[in-house]
């Protein structure tokens, strides 16, 4: 009977709630306790740079051509027959800042009058069970 006894009482702490379950029940009761707050994530993106070079034979160009647009930069230029082309992209690096909405708990310490406010019940138990015991070994004596 004591092992049948020991097993329910073994079964009923292990099927007791979870300190999640806990909290939720506790948030859902104290909304209060939520603070919301938002994680901010820096992200950076190189971008590296570019170079490519081609040669061509053509007749037709005879100076020297430069292009600058922005981070692009291309050079053309005209040596005898042979034509050179330059171009450079120029490295740049792209920033993003993202926002991750989250939620806080509040921790909020006791201080020394709570913890008393707290004590009070089992006190006044414990004197109660004192004046019953005190009370049990007065009738017993007489």
């Amino acid at each position: 009977m004591k092992t049948i006894l020991s097993i329910l009482i073994l079964i009923l702490l292990s099927t007791s709630c979870s300190p999640t379950h806990r909290l939720n029940r506790l948030l859902a009761l104290h909304p209060e306790l939520k603070i919301p707050d938002t994680l901010f994530i820096l992200d950076t993106i190189p971008i590296p740079q570019a170079e490519a070079d081609t040669i061509l034979n053509i007749d037709s160009i005879h100076d020297t051509i430069y292009i600058n647009k922005g981070r692009l930069e291309v050079a053309i230029h005209r040596l005898h027959d042979t034509l050179f082309i330059r171009g450079k992209c120029k490295a740049d690096t792209i920033y993003i800042n993202r926002r991750f909405p989250v939620e806080k708990i509040k921790i909020v310490r006791p201080d020394k009058l709570d913890n008393l406010i707290s004590a009070i019940p089992w006190l006044v138990s414990g004197l109660i069970a004192l004046m019953a015991f005190g009370f049990f070994l007065l009738r017993n004596r007489r």
